[in-house]
């Protein structure tokens, strides 16, 4: 926690009971990071400011949804909310999330990690008039996101509850509080502790982004692009006559239908995406050895490698960081835990491995020598039924041809036959 000493507006009271139990979801980091990104690349003047809507049960408070504000700045540069404007975006995602109700519960903005600071009252002060009683603050900290801890998996940011404490009395005023009087009140902020809650939604998000993650590419842009020169502009003057006549080819490019073969389905897109977040995860963590490779290269020699030198060695121009034996005994405590993850006996390792791989080929060859007895087996059942059909084919012709007493001899047309029988052919009835 901040030191409640440098900061006046912070409380010196330690937190209660009946304070509230703040569940934070990612997609509300999601909205901060995204309204920090777009406020530094556009150069925006003016603070980054937030509402945050979620719900509230008894204690139990969830932050789901966020959105940043529209600010208005006055003659004497105090920023305020427009009321407008942002009671309108309120209701419109109140709108939307009804199922659960969501209601503004706290906003967000930038600070230092030492607390809140005077500028922020009359914003806060507003939101509590209108929206919220006891509206909670989310101070993201910009400088502490490359820090040690924000690296160990700390969050850069800190939640505050708002409280209405009496204002100190100066010791000369001897006024007493008579009747009842009322006495000033002054806000403080009081720290509080969140967790963070993922829902189901959230987490194919979450997971999309970091999919697209390894996927982005780094723009980069200059001043020099975006000024062209003389040269560039006659070349684009000339690009755009031809491009004129070129535009009915790309008409047709785009109109002529697309190579299947070439569009991915879910299938392929897992696969693709399981491959990158693989290679990523290489690639951190060939860095990571890097990195701790390069360490030790800079530490000073041990006195385990020569007795004769000192326990702790000083550090010097070439091996100038100092030791420190706890980044050493994590470092000596992952290099012990490889023998567990790789296999001592490596000969005997292979030799599993190819018999295991040679049972496969053995199970597949097996079903392939099964599925060509069988294609045999119909094809030899297929010809029988076919030679079946052509031999009663062949009984039923003979049949025919006997039941008129046979083919006559010397005229397969003589039908009656004998002396005095019906013929056919070149002889007429007898």
């Amino acid at each position: 926690m901040a030191d409640n000493t440098e900061n006046p507006l912070l409380s010196t009271s330690r937190a209660s009971d009946t304070s509230p139990i703040v569940q934070l979801h990612p997609l509300v980091l999601l909205t901060i990071t995204d309204c920090i990104s777009r406020h530094t690349l556009r150069q925006q003047p003016g603070p980054v400011v937030g509402a945050i809507l979620g719900a509230q049960n008894g204690q139990e408070v969830t932050m789901e949804v966020a959105f940043q504000a529209k600010l208005n700045s006055s003659a004497n540069g105090e920023v305020t909310l427009d009321d407008g404007w942002f009671s309108k975006r309120l209701e419109d995602f109140k709108e939307v999330h009804k199922q659960p109700q969501l209601d503004l519960v706290g906003w967000f903005t930038l600070g230092p990690a030492s607390g809140p600071g005077p500028h922020i009252l009359p914003i806060h002060s507003r939101i509590t008039e209108l929206y919220n009683e006891s509206p909670i603050l989310l101070l993201f900290h910009p400088e502490s996101a490359y820090t040690e801890a924000t690296a160990a998996g700390k969050l850069p940011l800190t939640l505050y509850e708002s409280l209405s404490e009496n204002a100190p009395n100066d010791p000369n005023d001897k006024a007493m509080d008579i009747d009842g009087a009322a006495q000033a009140k002054a806000i403080k902020f009081r720290e509080l502790v969140y967790s963070v809650e993922t829902g189901e939604a959230e987490m194919i998000s979450v997971d999309f982004v970091a999919r697209g993650g390894g996927n982005a590419t780094a723009v980069e842009g200059s001043v020099e692009a975006s000024a062209p020169t003389a040269e560039t502009s006659k070349t684009n003057e000339s690009a755009g006559k031809k491009g004129k006549g070129k535009q009915k080819e790309k008409d047709s490019e785009k109109d002529a239908p697309i190579d299947e073969a070439a569009v991915l389905d879910a299938d392929d897109e897992e696969i693709l995406s399981s491959l990158i977040a693989k290679m990523n995860a290489v690639r951190m963590l060939s860095r990571r050895v890097a990195l701790l490779r390069a360490y030790l290269d800079a530490l000073p020699p041990s006195y385990l490698s020569d007795p004769s030198l000192p326990l702790s060695a000083a550090p010097d121009a070439q091996h100038p960081l100092p030791l420190d034996h706890t980044i050493l005994r994590s470092i000596s405590a992952t290099l012990a835990r490889i023998n567990i993850l790789a296999p001592p006996d490596s000969k005997a390792f292979t030799l599993e491995s190819q018999q295991e791989a040679s049972d496969v080929q053995l199970v597949n060859l097996l079903a392939s020598i099964t599925n060509s007895v069988s294609s045999a087996k119909e094809l030899g059942r297929k010809s029988q039924i076919v030679e079946n059909a052509k031999s009663q084919g062949k009984s039923r012709m003979g049949n025919i041809m006997s039941g008129y007493g046979g083919p006559p001899e010397g005229n397969f047309f003589d039908i009656g036959g004998g002396a005095g029988g019906m013929r056919a052919g070149g002889e007429r009835w007898s």
